[in-house]
Parts: structure tokens; C-alpha cells; sequence
């Protein structure tokens, strides 16, 4: 009667040693901010990747991160789950730098990647706006503004255990 007790166990020791190479080979290489102009008449928006950024009134540029995903193993990996989240670091509007304080996360979010071939490198764009942009005016009416924005990201976590997270800083200016 005891030896079925072992079979849950030794099931869920063989599923995790099938999981550990495939998810041990992908990783999230790096995440990245981009910016975008929305240009008339309506086209597609050209992101190009971002350090710093001036969000006026008006014409503000449209914001999104990528995530940079690298599959080294000789198979292929379906089912990729990448989670992000966004945090601002708030200043009041006629305070100095020195009185920002980074706020809790404003964007939680993910993105499903269906399939990485092997030996591929996929960029993923992670959305952020309107969700984003929302949020920016809300504080700004309450009269505060965000002097960075950070991105951070990782990858679903495996059977491995190993828990990955790349972070990107975006220094913003009224």
C-alpha cells in the first residue's frame, strides 16, 4: 500500500527533470525602452529604442519596452510567458530630483510568445500604453510628474527554480 505514495512523487520528479535543459536554454536576454511619433495621416508607429525621453502637453511620444528572448538549445520552446511591470519614479512638480521617490508598480501585465525555433533570437514588444499614458495625466493633475520609468521583466519561471529578472531605466523630462 506505501509504493503508491511514490508514484505521485516519482511522476512529478521525472516531469521536472524532462522541463530542466529546455527551460535551462532559454533566457531573457535584456529589456529595453523604445519610443515611437505617431505621424499623420495615421500610419504605423516606427519605434526605435530609448534612453531618455521629453513628454510634453501634447504630441507625446507613444512608449513600449522590449524584451529580447534567446533560445541556445537545439529544440524549440513553445508556451513562453514573459511578465512585466512598469514603476515610476515620482517628483512633485516644483520640487528638485532629490525629493523623487520610486512609487509601487503601476503596469502589471504579460505577453505570450507562442514558439522560439532553436538557436533564434526574438525581440517581443511589450505594450505599455494606454495603460501608461492614463496613468502619467492622472498624476499630473494631482500634481506630480515621473522623472524615470522602469521596466522590468522576466520569464515564467521553469522547473529549474532560477528566477531571472533584467531591468531597464528611462529618464523622462517635462
Amino acid at each position: 500500500m506505501k509504493r503508491f505514495h511514490l508514484i505521485p512523487a516519482l511522476a512529478a520528479a521525472l516531469a521536472a527533470a524532462g522541463a530542466g535543459p529546455a527551460a535551462a536554454e532559454l533566457v531573457l536576454e535584456s529589456v529595453a525602452w523604445q519610443a515611437g511619433r505617431v505621424e499623420r495621416p495615421p500610419r504605423p508607429v516606427k519605434f526605435a529604442d530609448a534612453t531618455a525621453v521629453s513628454l510634453p502637453k501634447k504630441g507625446a511620444p507613444r512608449l513600449r519596452a522590449k524584451a529580447v528572448l534567446k533560445n541556445r538549445g537545439p529544440k524549440s520552446v513553445e508556451g513562453i510567458l514573459v511578465r512585466y511591470t512598469v514603476a515610476p519614479r515620482l517628483v512633485p512638480d516644483r520640487a528638485v530630483a532629490a525629493e523623487a521617490a520610486w512609487a509601487l508598480p503601476v503596469l502589471i501585465d504579460e505577453r505570450r510568445v507562442p514558439k522560439i525555433g532553436p538557436n533564434q533570437v526574438l525581440e517581443v514588444p511589450l505594450t505599455l500604453t494606454p495603460a501608461l499614458e492614463n496613468y502619467l495625466k492622472r498624476i499630473a493633475r494631482q500634481g506630480f510628474r515621473a522623472n524615470r520609468l522602469k521596466v522590468s521583466a522576466m520569464i515564467e519561471t521553469h522547473a529549474d527554480g532560477a528566477v531571472r529578472v533584467q531591468e531597464a531605466e528611462l529618464e523622462v523630462s517635462p
